[in-house]
């Protein structure tokens, strides 16, 4: 059964969490060449997140038959909050860098809902220095927001907006035949989303409408690791990146402060891909 809400709760926030995966190789590619990739990223969050939400469907089950108590309530809240800040997923991502200068990419990339714009250099080149080794920047937006469905059966979420700056850093190695790099993984988040709890109505009690918001911060610290096997210019990748998140998130109903939540979790981050360079 958990199998299955799982795989339920990643096709309803198909791309809702944050692209954690890079996909890029530690070299840029030559001046006026392009590197560009295209995969599909798993999210799976375990302790407080996957707790939460786990809690979150048995109470959406419970309010189907009873009145909730207001630390039940404020449960609920908090696995929308889970659901908010990195809920299991699958998401896509779609990535251009471009060097505009020699050492230096400037690069686009897509993931399900989010946009980046980041940038590269090149500071060790494998035939001078025997390694590769890239440094950048990145800054991210949920452009399409989080999908305005019912998870959990009675919690929405609403009016999403989450921003995201990441340091990459990449060291490795490439041939005419494979790609392999690797590096730690950061990345600064902040998010807020309107969270609202359609009780129903039960014998003894004519049901409820809840209405609340959730804001704050979370840092992602991991690493990550990739390669990726093809013949000059096409390759065929997986990357896996793991990474825990420590956040600082503040829950509010009908504009006052109700609680502080706590979201610290580790996150386990597979993806898969085809890279380009031409």
């Amino acid at each position: 059964m958990r199998l299955l809400a799982f795989a339920s709760l990643c096709l309803w926030t198909c791309g809702c969490a944050p692209a954690l995966s890079t996909f890029q190789p530690a070299h840029v590619a030559d001046k006026g060449h392009v590197q560009a990739e295209l995969g599909l990223d798993v999210s799976i969050p375990t302790g407080t997140i996957a707790s939460l939400i786990d809690a979150g469907v048995v109470l959406a089950e419970v309010a189907e038959s009873r009145e909730l108590s207001e630390r039940e309530r404020q449960t609920l809240f908090e696995a929308g909050g889970a659901l908010t800040l990195n809920p299991p997923s699958a998401t896509p991502h779609l990535g251009v860098g471009y060097t505009a200068l020699d050492r230096w990419e400037l690069n686009l990339r897509y993931t399900g809902s989010a946009l980046r714009l980041g940038t590269r250099y090149q500071l060790l080149k494998r035939d001078k220095d025997g390694i590769d080794l890239t440094v950048g920047a990145g800054v991210g937006r949920y452009v399409f927001g989080f999908p305005v469905v019912s998870v959990l059966d009675i919690v929405e979420l609403q009016d999403f907006t989450r921003w995201q700056v990441d340091l990459p850093i990449q060291v490795g190695t490439a041939g005419t035949w494979y790609r392999v790099w690797g590096g730690p993984r950061l990345m600064l988040t902040t998010f807020d989303a309107g969270l609202t709890v359609n009780l129903p109505a039960v014998t003894g009690y004519p049901g409820e409408l809840e209405i609340a918001s959730l804001s704050g911060l979370g840092l992602y610290v991991g690493g990550q690791a990739g390669v990726a096997f093809g013949y000059k210019h096409v390759f065929l990748g997986v990357e896996l990146t793991l990474a825990e998140i420590f956040t600082g998130g503040e829950l509010a109903v009908l504009g006052k402060r109700a609680a502080a939540v706590d979201l610290d979790s580790f996150i386990v981050y597979p993806a898969v891909g085809l890279m380009v360079e031409f």
